[in-house]
């Protein structure tokens, strides 16, 4: 977090009381982590073992702080668009910057949202918000709202396949709907490009694979068609290598501290347990046992997903293998760059989620799914709603009480340590989302046709 924040702030370059005295340090240009920046800003919060307090509440809390602290930063030449959009909503107070920022990136996620559910096609949009319905709970909601360049990344990997699958599916008469749906494609492909070039590369990715079940559905191909696509990506793959910023992604390697056989056999044993983190389900390398927001986050996901593979044709199986893989060579690729054996945390895929399950429903033979009978929905809203008032109970509690003693409901008021200086208290915050959660869903579902057509 304090890398952004210092980001954010310096964004624009050196200011008086916002950015000042930017460092860039000498590093090993073959070193992994290029965090060498450095720069003063406001004091903004007591770091703990080079981590956010707030988060890492495992020292003692400093009364008296100095004005200013330096903290790392992007460097200038690698410092993306999505910081220099934020920098010009902060202000003299870090608190209410903060507020600002994340109801820019709420406002901008709401926007998506609603083009999501009124200009793409109807089995689209139901695909849509099957996936966006799976995938909000738990770490989607607290993305989408955050200040981290993953905000616009995780939203751009999550969207922009819908339009540009409605796009392709619109007739070619109905020139305004494509319009729109080619236009929002384009601005859900530059959230992504803004905030960082992994997820632009995820979503070129989720792209192509569209396309390619856009063609499978629509014609057999020839073997010369096969051979001239195999063809022309081998030559964008070589194009690919040629740019130094985009050979780290079209490169894969085994770290030298492992052999390939040893390093391989661990990452397929391993990875799938953390496609699971999406969810919270802390199981394998990582957790210590599955919690029930874990549990009810993929059983509802899978159960989705097996349904729409209920009579599935080898073109829909091609579909969700292959994204799946995809996934899988994701993980691989980003754990091999950190030079670690254990697979990163799921959570940097996320957005891949909403896609992989949105496309098998989406080309199912099946006009009915399992959320278009009343009783599936209300049942999986329900389990949802729970999950999500127990993850934002965690989280106020966690919070409010500085990490001290949480997570034993020795109390149910949240009021504890830490609160801002405001009438309105934890919890107050707490029963309104708790409320308002269920009430979206609900909505959501009520806002589209949930009769799919053949």
């Amino acid at each position: 977090m304090d890398y952004h924040m210092a980001s954010i702030w310096c964004a624009w370059g050196e200011k008086t009381d916002i950015c000042e005295n930017i460092k860039i340090s000498e590093q090993d240009p073959t070193a992994q982590f290029r965090n060498n920046a450095t720069a003063e800003v406001p004091f903004m919060f007591q770091l703990c073992d080079s981590r956010n307090i707030d988060f890492w509440p495992y020292c003692e809390v400093e009364n008296v702080h100095p004005e200013t602290q330096r903290l790392r930063m992007a460097s200038p030449e690698h410092m993306s668009l999505y910081y220099k959009v934020a920098h010009a909503f902060i202000g003299e107070v870090i608190s209410h910057s903060v507020l600002r920022i994340r109801l820019m990136n709420i406002l901008i996620a709401s926007a998506v949202v609603y083009l999501l559910l009124r200009i793409t096609t109807r089995r689209i949009a139901f695909a849509s918000l099957v996936g966006f319905t799976f995938t909000l709970i738990p770490n989607g909601v607290q993305i989408l709202s955050g200040v981290t360049t993953r905000t616009w990344a995780v939203l751009g990997v999550m969207t922009s396949w819908a339009f540009f699958a409605s796009y392709l599916s619109t007739d070619k008469s109905k020139k305004s709907p494509r319009a729109s749906q080619l236009v929002a494609t384009v601005f859900t492909f530059l959230l992504a490009l803004s905030a960082r070039l992994d997820a632009a590369a995820m979503v070129a990715l989720t792209l192509v694979v569209v396309y390619a079940a856009h063609m499978l559905r629509i014609r057999v191909l020839t073997t010369r068609q096969i051979a001239i696509s195999l063809i022309a990506v081998s030559a964008l793959w070589l194009v690919f290598r040629q740019i130094p910023k985009l050979y780290e992604f079209v490169t894969l390697y085994v770290p030298s501290n492992y052999s390939a056989r040893q390093y391989l056999l661990f990452q397929i044993v391993h990875l799938p347990e953390f496609v699971a983190d999406w969810w919270g389900y802390r199981i394998g390398q990582q957790g210590n046992g599955p919690g029930i927001v874990g549990l009810i986050g993929v059983v509802l996901f899978f159960i989705n997903l097996a349904f729409a593979l209920v009579k599935s044709s080898k073109q829909q199986r091609f579909i969700t293998a292959g994204f799946a893989i995809v996934i899988c060579a994701l993980l691989f690729k980003s754990t091999a760059w950190t030079g670690s054996i254990v697979p990163l945390t799921g959570i940097y895929t996320l957005g891949m989620a909403l896609p992989w399950l949105g496309l098998t429903v989406q080309h199912s033979s099946q006009s009915v799914q399992f959320m278009s009978t009343p009783g599936h929905r209300r049942i999986s809203i329900l389990l949802l709603s729970f999950a999500h008032m127990i993850t934002l109970y965690s989280l106020l509690e966690f919070y409010t009480m500085q990490g001290k003693n949480v997570g034993y409901f020795e109390t149910l008021t949240l009021n504890g340590t830490w609160w801002w200086n405001m009438p309105i208290g934890p919890n107050f915050v707490f029963l309104a989302g708790a409320v308002l959660f269920p009430i979206f869903l609900t909505l959501a579902w009520k806002s589209i046709d949930l009769q799919l057509p053949e």
